[in-house]
């Protein structure tokens, strides 16, 4: 029988049960992917995690499932995985890097928590999907534009209000042809305040209606935003159920997201 540490750590938080769950496993990444969609299904969180170092130390592998497939890129997962390493294995280094679908990333401690280092995904406005309008419960937006190399569709709203008090009708939003192929919605507005902005996220393409904190969609939400704003430096919130919040920085073409995380479960993988 094979047996692992896993995680489950509450990310882009500093309170448990607050923020988005992930598992974090460490094992071999090269091993059957039914293997690792059969865990993530077990975990039935939004994301788990599976780490391996390989090379030279503070170097990993790492991959990220759903409970129904595999993402190519996932934020508060990568940095449920680096809290891990940085408080419970007792990785030294000030920086860990992770070799991904979505290329090599970097996580490294902060004063303000991790600071993760992600490929930004600029969104371009593309023509109102009106059944997607319908099924979010909207009748116009603000704004509609769409990140082809993340696969997010952009949906603004006038107010934060307007964002909290959405009720969608996820089998409308299911049978809504797909024409551009995305694989989640964010909708977002102008916040006041201590945050930028604020969002909530939807992806019931990849089994998660709602997802509590995303770090990928603030990959598009960044510079989206930075140009609005003329700003390089945001804070953001995630306005779901359980809540989160997000540093942004924009450098080149990079976004660099800084959040805390919390461990609430430790313990062993046996199959």
């Amino acid at each position: 029988m094979a047996k692992f540490p896993f995680f489950q750590v509450d990310a882009f938080t500093n309170e448990p049960f607050r923020g988005n769950p992930a598992a974090v496993c460490l094992m071999p990444c090269g091993l059957e992917d039914n293997l690792y969609q059969s865990i993530a299904k077990e975990m039935n969180l939004s994301e788990t995690a599976f780490a391996e170092e390989f090379g030279e130390p503070g170097r990993y592998r790492l991959r990220w499932f759903t409970p129904k497939r595999e993402v190519p890129l996932c934020g508060h997962a990568t940095l449920a995985t680096a809290h891990v390493l940085f408080n419970h294995i007792g990785v030294g280094a000030p920086r860990v890097s992770f070799e991904t679908l979505s290329g090599t990333l970097f996580a490294e401690r902060s004063a303000q928590g991790i600071r993760m280092d992600f490929p930004r995904n600029d969104p371009a406005e593309v023509e109102v999907i009106e059944p997607v309008l319908e099924a979010l419960g909207l009748e116009d937006c603000a704004d509609f534009q769409y990140s082809d190399t993340n696969q997010k569709l952009l949906v603004r709203l006038e107010n934060r209000d307007m964002v909290v008090g959405l009720r969608l009708d996820f089998s409308a939003l299911m049978a809504v042809t797909n024409t551009l192929g995305w694989r989640g919605v964010i909708v977002t507005a102008k916040a006041s305040g201590t945050h930028d902005f604020v969002s909530r996220y939807f992806a019931p393409w990849v089994g998660i209606n709602e997802d509590p904190v995303t770090g990928s969609a603030h990959t598009v939400l960044g510079p989206y935003w930075g140009r609005i704003l003329g700003k390089d430096k945001m804070r953001a919130y995630q306005a779901s159920e359980r809540g989160g919040e997000l540093l942004l920085e924009l450098t080149g073409q990079r976004v660099y997201i800084t959040g805390e995380a919390v461990t609430v479960v430790r313990g062993y993988l046996e199959y």
